[in-house]
């Protein structure tokens, strides 16, 4: 079975603007210190806009969504910085959230809660130049984990 392989960041980063990288580390470390307060608004925006999936989280703690966020905020450093073992993490994760019940349409949902959670608790220098760097990083990421699910057999 085929993999989306490192042509999936790969062939996505040639289409972001040069300066993508720059946006996504600055404003990476100007919400240094905000993670409480992100996780919290994050996921009460993706549950009130989307109740179907909050059972797909179950019973996880503060703590392991803090995790989950986390590694989103890994992945868009590691993206931003062009790391060459990001497009393995993606996979891996796209299957695992395939198994758990994650539908491939769930992605774009996540994406624009994450990015109206970050214009809420933003601090000064989140612009829409920002946000359109963050929309385009988390698009790719997330477009290499759906296709690793769905040929994963998940949703």
């Amino acid at each position: 079975m085929p993999s989306p392989g490192p042509s999936g960041l790969a062939a996505g980063r040639a289409a972001e603007a040069p300066d993508d990288a720059e946006l996504l580390h600055e404003s990476l470390g100007a919400l240094s210190g905000h993670e409480a307060e992100i996780v919290e608004r994050l996921f009460d925006l993706f549950f009130e806009r989307h109740p179907e999936v909050r059972e797909l989280f179950g019973e996880h703690s503060i703590n392991e969504r803090e995790e989950m966020v986390r590694e989103t905020l890994v992945s868009v450093l590691a993206h931003a910085e062009d790391e060459p073992w990001l497009d393995g993490n993606l996979i891996a994760m796209g299957r695992s959230h395939a198994e758990y019940g994650v539908e491939g349409r769930s992605y774009p949902d996540f994406v624009v809660s994450m990015l109206d959670t970050l214009d809420e608790v933003s601090a000064p220098g989140w612009s829409p130049e920002v946000r359109a760097a963050w929309e385009r990083a988390l698009g790719r990421i997330t477009d290499v984990m759906r296709r690793a699910g769905d040929e994963h057999g998940g949703a």
